[in-house]
């Protein structure tokens, strides 16, 4: 249960940062470091460690009471959150990674040496045992699909966008490209007469970050094709994002940095994705 507690704390602590973005118009898990060409990173201000924080014990002390989870388990979920949030909102790339590392390898630890399960006499367990489905819904699996589900919104953005932006840096150019002139000078005997310049149209920024919404359903849906043990919805999700993707990657001069991000970032979610199946499949 211990790796269900770490989903569950860090996912609503994320959760409660973007109830807070959406209330107060501050987006607190996306902005842009020292350049424009930099990937956004988390971004917490005072504030927003409160509502994070209270987030985090909340859940945890729930998680205590409904289903009887160790207070050890507890403090260790705590501990993982806070730790993996504040490398994710550090400014080095080197912490950006160890704060996806850290959580991936927490999870999977605490699936592999972490054998507790939901209280027999824990209140959620009672209340599974009245219910209609009782035979079908098993405490413990329910706990952690649940956990899994609210792990794969906000929290799983975060880390994708850390990994991501980390290899944007480290791939970035010490030196840029050489632009082509869009400007023609009119000479005569080497005398500069006039210069006329091609106008180019002004770059628009969307106010839509469709990204924010397809990243969760896109592991979502392989999370629940996984366990339903359907592949096959798995490669036309994959096939569907390259149809999408490849007008921006084909339009890509810079030495295939589009398709590598477009890699990086499918890989990363896949794999968060299959780290809350492997979670759900061990409580069966």
């Amino acid at each position: 249960m211990t790796a269900a507690a770490i989903m569950l704390v860090m996912g609503l602590g994320h959760l409660a940062l973007s109830a807070r973005s959406l209330a107060t118009g501050h987006v607190a898990d996306e902005t842009r470091t020292a350049g424009a060409s930099r990937a956004p990173r988390l971004a917490l201000r005072g504030p927003d460690w409160g509502w994070a924080g209270a987030a985090w014990v909340i859940a945890a002390v729930a998680l205590v009471l409904t289903t009887g989870l160790p207070w050890a388990s507890a403090v260790v979920a705590l501990v993982v959150s806070a730790l993996a949030t504040v490398l994710l909102a550090a400014r080095a790339r080197l912490a950006a990674v160890s704060g996806f590392v850290l959580t991936a390898a927490a999870i999977a630890l605490a699936v592999l040496v972490d054998g507790t399960a939901v209280d027999a006499d824990a209140p959620l367990a009672r209340m599974l045992a009245d219910s209609a489905q009782a035979e079908a819904l098993a405490p413990s699996v329910v706990v952690v699909a649940i956990a899994a589900l609210v792990f794969l919104g906000p929290t799983s953005n975060a880390l994708v966008r850390a990994i991501v932006a980390a290899a944007r840096r480290t791939d970035e150019p010490s030196d840029a490209p050489p632009q082509r002139s869009t400007a023609w000078r009119v000479l005569r005997r080497d005398r500069e007469l006039a210069v006329v310049r091609k106008d180019e149209p002004e770059a628009t920024v969307s106010g839509f970050r469709g990204g924010r919404i397809v990243g969760p359903l896109e592991r979502v849906l392989v999370f629940a094709s996984l366990l339903a043990g359907m592949p096959v919805v798995i490669a036309g999700l994959v096939a569907a994002k390259g149809v999408v993707r490849f007008p921006e990657i084909s339009a890509d001069r810079s030495g295939g940095t589009k398709a590598e991000e477009f890699l990086v970032g499918t890989l990363c979610s896949f794999l968060l994705a299959s780290l809350a199946v492997l979670t759900v499949v061990a409580r069966s």
